[in-house]
């Protein structure tokens, strides 16, 4: 049986003919845009070869996705899948399974609460990354598995004290008090495969400073990890000058806000991932 499925966050529907047209229910965001701005979604996820209003060309992480837009998936392999995210919240992911399906394509819904200067400021940051990416990825990162899957993600930033250090205090608040590893690691753009990780210790005390070394600004990746070596808590963090914490920080809660705000209606939203690349969004924004 052919079988099409579209899921969004509240809810899913499944709409089945030639032709199938995608929507759903829309955040409210303030406006403030620069007249004649063409908002459009993005890819966030795929699987197999999809392709926009019939280009032979594949889409990939990242591409831009207008409204109204056709997605077809190719004939070969089987399943499809492509998560798509609007500026406004909503959340498309479609899937197929039988190549006459694939082809009949999956529209793209109108974008009907147009995004307010900062949001889309920061959907477009964030898509930039994507594209970034190489052609052939699937997903923003590797998925976990295993112990590391079971870590909890916290997304932070701090400012680099003139020792090279950055309290990361606040995201151990629920870690109790133990012998830990901390394992740093640049990441993003600024990767590479020199000298890292750094493993650390730590020994971590509730309601006492915990200070972690770093190269400077820029984006890392620490592992807190146990006697057992089990990973315990991943933190993105977004190592800046005191000069632009309080700007960086705000930028970060705001994001985290909405994100949030567009779950409660869209349910689905990958907020730590999402989240960890808004950082290297900013990361490559104060570089330049």
């Amino acid at each position: 049986m052919t079988r099409i499925t579209f899921l969004f966050a509240l809810g899913a529907e499944v709409f089945l003919g030639v032709l199938l047209v995608c929507a759903a229910a829309t955040a409210v965001a303030a406006g403030g845009v620069a007249p004649g701005t063409e908002f459009s979604g993005m890819v966030w996820e795929k699987h197999g070869d999809w392709h926009l209003n019939g280009s032979s060309d594949a889409l990939r992480l990242g591409e831009a996705i207008p409204p109204g837009g056709l997605v077809t998936a190719g004939v070969q392999g089987s399943p499809h899948l492509i998560i798509m995210l609007l500026p406004d919240g909503q959340r498309m992911l479609c899937e197929c399974y039988e190549a006459q399906t694939c082809s009949q394509g999956f529209r793209v819904p109108a974008i009907t609460a147009q995004p307010g200067a900062a949001v889309w400021e920061m959907f477009v940051g964030v898509r930039n990354v994507l594209l970034l990416r190489p052609a052939t990825a699937e997903t923003a990162f590797p998925i976990p598995a295993g112990l590391a899957a079971m870590a909890s993600n916290v997304e932070m930033v701090g400012a680099v004290s003139p020792q090279g250090e950055i309290s990361i205090t606040p995201a151990l608040r629920v870690l109790p008090s133990d012998q830990y590893t901390l394992s740093v690691t640049r990441d993003g753009q600024q990767a590479t495969d020199a000298t890292w990780p750094v493993i650390q210790p730590l020994d971590w005390r509730p309601g006492q400073p915990a200070q972690v070394r770093v190269g400077g600004s820029g984006l890392y990746r620490i592992r807190v990890s146990d006697q057992a070596y089990v990973p315990r808590i991943e933190i993105e963090l977004l190592a800046t000058s005191p000069a632009s914490l309080a700007a960086e920080a705000a930028g970060l809660k705001q994001t985290r806000s909405t994100i949030l705000e567009w779950s409660h209606t869209h349910q689905g939203w990958y907020l730590h991932p999402f989240l960890r690349v808004y950082l290297e969004s900013r990361s490559i924004a104060l570089s330049q």
